[in-house]
């Protein structure tokens, strides 16, 4: 019993940082992209699409952003189902 309850005591530790670090992630991406705007805006230029290469292909940043956004929504829930489950 103690055992499980240890183990799951874990497991949350473990789901919120990963929820922590991913937010901290999107935190930093917003940033990036403030700067990129800022650079766009002083130069008197259209702020460009903010993508990335991958592979040969483009993804856009926003795509990326709502990805790590879901995975965090997703971490947080299991997190409240295993609080719900720790005495």
């Amino acid at each position: 019993m103690e055992d499980q309850r240890r183990r799951k005591r874990r497991d949350m530790r473990f789901l919120q940082r990963e929820a922590t670090w991913l937010q901290k992630a999107l935190f930093a991406l917003g940033k990036a992209e403030e700067a990129r705007e800022k650079l766009a805006d002083g130069r008197d230029e259209a702020s460009p699409e903010y993508v990335l290469e991958v592979e040969g292909q483009r993804l856009p940043m926003e795509e990326l952003e709502d990805a790590l956004e879901q995975r965090v929504k997703e971490l947080l829930e299991a997190l409240r189902e295993l609080r719900r489950q720790v005495p």
